[in-house]
């Protein structure tokens, strides 16, 4: 850092030596504040004016709760546009769509239908509920394709931490948490962006700190049991148990500083069946770095690269 210096002129002599002190704390001040760098722009919470935004549409009715999604679209741009499906996360308790509401109006931006969705929590309902809220919403996205205007067979899902979780799972098993609701259309996404979340629930790290919080752990809360009660009920609900040879293309989205190796296993199995997937990683980022600049629009630039390739 570059020293500053100051130079008063008192040819009189008339200023005290008090004043001289002042005089240069309150400049140095000022120049030190110039030099402080401005913070980071908020994210967008509300729509610009090139997009419109339908919210709190009901997408299903369970007996816990009504299920809700926002609607994000290009104001232009046709009636026929890739979609996608924005999982928030939260640990599968908690969380809410509106968090992730920036990303959707992002990507939204960029000429993508967002379907910005609620799921089911583990306090409101254990698992399966939250997958067969998101295998609904991608039906009743795609069964509202003219309504919405997006087109039916570009359907993309992107989903972080515990969305990121949930997104896998559907993209690897869409026809395993179907419900009696819209049971004719397909759950099938195109393409799937995994956001720092887990594959394989029997990952020995990620076991290790599912017996270390015990009840406590996201795992307990929202399946009911402990790992060590019911392993295959956690390797059930790991998207890697799932994957095959037609699911669709899966972005890995991470921050170096976020455990990155959690991608390795899911994505080594997808390669071995031949499925694209691609791992990019962050730089100093850290989980939750989504929605804190810069990593915000590098995420935004990296699942609209993904997409723009594989939901032609």
């Amino acid at each position: 850092m570059q020293a500053i210096r100051f130079k008063f002129s008192d040819p009189d002599h008339t200023m005290t030596r008090s004043a001289l002190l002042f005089a240069a704390l309150t400049i140095g001040h000022a120049a030190f504040a110039q030099a402080a760098p401005s913070k980071p722009a908020p994210l967008p919470a509300e729509p610009p004016e090139t997009v419109k935004a339908e919210l709190d549409i009901t997408y299903g009715r369970t007996p816990e709760q009504e299920l809700k999604l926002d609607i994000y679209r290009p104001k232009t741009g046709g009636d026929s546009l890739p979609a996608c499906v924005l999982v928030h996360g939260g640990g599968w308790v908690k969380g809410d769509k509106e968090r992730f509401r920036p990303l959707g109006l992002a990507l939204a931006e960029r000429g993508y239908v967002v379907a910005n969705i609620e799921y089911r929590l583990g306090p409101v309902a254990k698992y399966p509920a939250a997958l067969e809220d998101c295998s609904l919403a991608v039906r009743f996205v795609r069964a509202n394709a003219k309504r919405f205007g997006l087109d039916p067979a570009r359907i993309g899902a992107w989903g972080g931490s515990a969305g990121g979780h949930l997104v896998g799972l559907l993209a690897a098993a869409p026809t395993k948490f179907l419900t009696s609701d819209l049971k004719d259309v397909s759950a099938a996404v195109q393409a799937t962006c995994i956001m720092a979340g887990p594959t394989d629930l029997t990952n020995e790290k990620f076991v290790e700190s599912l017996r270390k919080a015990k009840e406590q752990s996201f795992g307990f809360q929202w399946f009911g049991k402990l790992y060590d009660d019911a392993p295959d009920l956690y390797r059930e609900a790991s998207p890697i148990s799932h994957f095959t040879k037609s699911t669709g293309p899966v972005l890995f989205l991470t921050g170096d500083l976020d455990n990155p190796d959690r991608d390795t296993g899911g994505m080594e199995k997808l390669k071995s069946l031949g499925v694209p997937a691609k791992q990019v990683i962050l730089e100093n980022a850290k989980h939750g770095c989504w929605l804190q600049r810069p990593w915000f629009e590098q995420c935004v630039d990296a699942v609209d690269a993904w997409f723009k390739t594989y939901l032609k």
